[in-house]
């Protein structure tokens, strides 16, 4: 009877243990085609020294330009940029014709007109494109001119929520898409303008060489960029916005995926 009572109290005491502090499953990271990864996490981000690092090698890290704030994220930190100075250039990171971005980003008010959120670069003039986010929530592609295509998200980013952005070029199937929150929300047909040799990425925007953007500076907080150097399929990017991504580098990738915060 006695050692009744003590396995029902064991089994009891793990029950309500495993109520109050679940634990967490994680899965295998889509690896394949990663170029680079910025967390924005704290301990991998020094507003001094000016450096966002890569968690794929540090082979990219972003320089960050003006005074972004680390801020709480979707998973653990974020940069929140202020519209008037920041922004954070990674270098020559794209390349090809298929390829995929992917971020959380949140903004306390719909902005008054475009922000960009991440800008493709040709240095050398021209070969430009990017994404940004419309007065009205809907994100926009651009541009037309060098493949990226111009066509919007169905559905408006809501203010005060992260929201999960993909954007997908696959040049193999000559067709763009947009996803919000793991899902299609947008595409259109073509390739988009190879990116080998010309492009450098630059996230939040931030421009060095056009006057013309610099109304266009993003307000808001970034988190978790990610760039593939592939077209990932719809079921991969659901994935990523269901899981996000939790990185532990011990030498080399080794990537886990843990659940997110719940905002």
């Amino acid at each position: 009877m006695k050692s009744r009572i003590i396995v029902s109290f064991i089994f009891l005491t793990v029950a309500t243990s495993l109520m109050l502090y679940p634990v967490v499953a994680k899965g295998q990271a889509v690896e394949d085609g990663l170029i680079g990864y910025w967390t924005f996490d704290k301990k991998h981000t020094d507003i001094n020294a000016g450096e966002a690092l890569d968690q794929i090698g540090n082979e990219h890290p972003g320089e960050i330009k003006g005074r972004p704030k680390i801020v709480e994220g979707k998973v653990n930190e974020a940069l929140r940029f202020n519209g008037k100075e920041d922004y954070i250039v990674m270098g020559d990171v794209t390349e090809g014709q298929d390829l995929t971005y992917a971020m959380w980003i949140k903004v306390e008010k719909l902005p008054g007109g475009p922000k960009v959120i991440i800008w493709d670069d040709n240095p050398n003039g021209g070969g430009d494109a990017w994404l940004q986010l419309n007065a009205d929530g809907t994100v926009e592609t651009q541009r037309g001119g060098d493949g990226f295509g111009v066509f919007s998200s169905k559905s408006p980013v809501k203010a005060g929520e992260w929201t999960h952005i993909t954007y997908v070029a696959d040049g193999k199937n000559d067709i763009k898409t947009l996803y919000l929150n793991g899902e299609p929300d947008g595409d259109q047909g073509g390739k988009i303008t190879t990116r080998t040799g010309i492009s450098h990425v630059v996230v939040a925007v931030g421009h060095d060489r056009n006057a013309f953007i610099k109304p266009w500076y993003f307000e808001g907080d970034i988190d978790e960029l990610a760039i593939y150097l592939r077209a990932l399929t719809p079921q991969e990017v659901k994935k990523n916005y269901k899981e996000s991504m939790a990185v532990d580098f011990s030498g080399k990738l080794a990537m886990t995926w843990g659940s997110i915060k719940s905002k």
